[in-house]
């Protein structure tokens, strides 16, 4: 079975650009783990949940997100009301806007539970389907790098804003009769533009249908698992085994921005929970710069360039990390130039996954490769700590040598990407 074109043929990038921006930042506002984590946080609290079983309330309702291929393959295999991007970006918001809702009028553990998980199921498929329309413009009209940049400003402002909210209404639950109420309210502006803008912007030609009238359920079915099966084989490619590789390692190697320098801050350093708010809220609005930075230089220089140079500012972006004491101020500047480099280093590894991803697969192929960096995150964010506690004794400096030098082995992996993925800058690639 052939896999279908990409719907969106039309030759203008502002609708698409402005359709994917609107779904990253919607789905990543609205997270549990985003505008949820503060006021559920307390709202579980004062419910009588010590800290375990709070955490795993969250654990739970964060699940869908590890089946985030299998909403790859039904967006990119099983048609939805005759389209391909704009009915499951619909379905996504009016489903979550509802889930979050009934969050609202809940107070109930299991209610709340139920539908944290329903939310973040339905916004799986809005964040999927973002991912698709980002894969199939970036392509479309070789802007992979500058898109992957407008993408990480969309996920960066949606965190840092979600975050910032997330602070002021945790203040709203103690006491209420609906906790939630407010949380609600901020949760369903996002998801509303979202469904603006795919309903206004996202225009997709008519397909045939999917499945021929007058078969049997039978048949249908066997119809629906013949497509998913042509996007599996579709992604099963040489193509994407070695950025795939790429990703997984850079975010595998041990790292030190997790749990363990968190307690090195708390423990050691001594700062409270207020002066880390604000070294975070610093090191978003770094990385938001380092995006504009990309925009430029990924005109200037092929890609295979921008993957080295990739690699060695990961591996330079822990190394101010050395001269953290307990001044604020300094910690400041430390961080908004660790994270700007951070940042800046992973965007050439998100335009590498766009290129790589095949056509006709664009949702599932980038959901397949972000999943593998994400598998290779939870590897690095545990052996990080785990050497931290049990190898290094606590001495945060050796820790950070570690990551920056290990970082430098993915050198080796640039210089075996395929030639046609990587040798040319951005608009210049067949």
């Amino acid at each position: 079975m052939p896999i279908p074109e990409p719907a969106n043929n039309s030759p203008r990038l502002w609708p698409v650009a402005t359709v994917m921006a609107s779904g990253i930042f919607a789905t990543t506002f609205v997270q549990t783990q985003s505008l949820g984590y503060l006021p559920l946080n307390s709202l579980l609290t004062h419910m009588g949940l010590d800290s375990d079983k709070t955490a795993t309330f969250f654990s739970l309702a964060m699940l869908p997100w590890s089946f985030k291929i299998i909403a790859g393959l039904l967006v990119d295999g099983v048609p939805l009301f005759g389209s391909r991007r704009r009915s499951y970006l619909l379905g996504s918001a009016l489903v979550a806007t509802a889930a979050w809702l009934l969050m609202g009028l809940s107070s109930g553990y299991s209610q709340l539970l139920c539908l944290a998980i329903g939310m973040n199921a339905a916004i799986v498929f809005g964040s999927t389907t973002s991912g698709g329309l980002l894969v199939e413009a970036g392509q479309r009209f070789g802007m992979s790098g500058r898109l992957s940049s407008l993408r990480t400003v969309a996920q960066f402002m949606g965190g840092g804003l979600a975050a910032a909210a997330s602070g002021y209404l945790a203040q709203y639950t103690e006491g209420a009769k609906f906790p939630l109420a407010w949380t609600s309210v901020a949760a369903i502006v996002p998801l509303a533009g979202m469904f603006v803008a795919a309903w206004l912007w996202l225009k997709e030609p008519p397909l045939p249908a999917f499945v021929p009238h007058g078969r049997s359920w039978g048949e249908q079915w066997m119809h629906v698992l013949r497509s998913i099966w042509a996007q599996i084989k579709n992604v099963l490619r040489l193509q994407m085994l070695l950025p795939a590789l790429l990703l997984f390692f850079i975010q595998a190697v041990p790292t030190f921005r997790s749990t363990s320098f968190y307690q090195y801050q708390t423990q050691v350093l001594h700062y409270d929970d207020t002066q880390l708010g604000w070294l975070t809220l610093v090191g978003y609005g770094a990385s938001l710069l380092s995006s504009g930075l990309y925009v430029w230089w990924c005109r200037k220089a092929s890609l295979r360039v921008s993957l080295y140079g990739a690699v060695l500012v990961t591996a330079l972006s822990a190394v101010p990390y050395l001269f953290y004491d307990s001044s604020l101020p300094r910690a400041m500047v430390i961080e908004s130039v660790g994270s700007f480099l951070q940042i800046l280093a992973y965007l050439p590894l998100f335009d590498i996954a766009i290129r790589s991803t095949p056509k006709g697969s664009e949702a599932l192929g980038y959901s397949l490769l972000i999943g593998v960096w994400n598998i290779g995150l939870m590897i690095g964010i545990k052996a990080g700590p785990s050497l931290y506690e049990h190898v290094f004794h606590k001495h945060m400096h050796d820790l950070i040598w570690l990551n920056a030098g290990a970082t430098l082995a993915g050198l080796g992996l640039v210089c075996l990407l395929p030639r046609k993925l990587v040798d040319q800058s951005e608009g210049k690639q067949p």
